[in-house]
């Protein structure tokens, strides 16, 4: 039995690059990898809302997104990576944590985010 995402919508996650100093000819540059496309079934918090969990209070976060665990794992996700929901929001990676455990395993990962202010 493989545990399912509920209401899965289209991702695109926007890996973080790093870039050494001057490659874009400014200190500071963030460059993104071409996006991946993922599934997964996104959770938003009340705004600062405080959760607290067994193993602590959860970080401070607008959400989570719930992805599979293979999906996740070959799409080289990691904190600070962006990712794009299909009304073209944006979202930055705060934190990984694994998620649905069965059978000594975790099949999902929750994936917090806080959500890209514009400027």
């Amino acid at each position: 039995m493989f545990p399912k995402v509920i209401h899965p919508v289209k991702l695109q996650l926007f890996r973080r690059l790093e870039t050494p100093v001057g490659v874009l000819g400014v200190v500071g540059d963030v460059v993104f990898a071409e996006p991946v496309k993922l599934r997964g079934q996104v959770k938003y918090n009340r705004f600062e809302a405080l959760t607290t969990v067994p193993d602590g209070n959860d970080p401070v976060n607008d959400g989570h997104i719930v992805c599979y665990l293979d999906e996740w794992h070959n799409s080289g996700g990691v904190v600070g990576d962006e990712i794009e929901l299909e009304d073209s929001s944006r979202l930055i990676v705060i934190e990984i944590r694994p998620a649905v455990h069965y059978r000594g395993k975790y099949y999902h990962v929750h994936v917090y985010f806080s959500r890209k202010r514009t400027q």
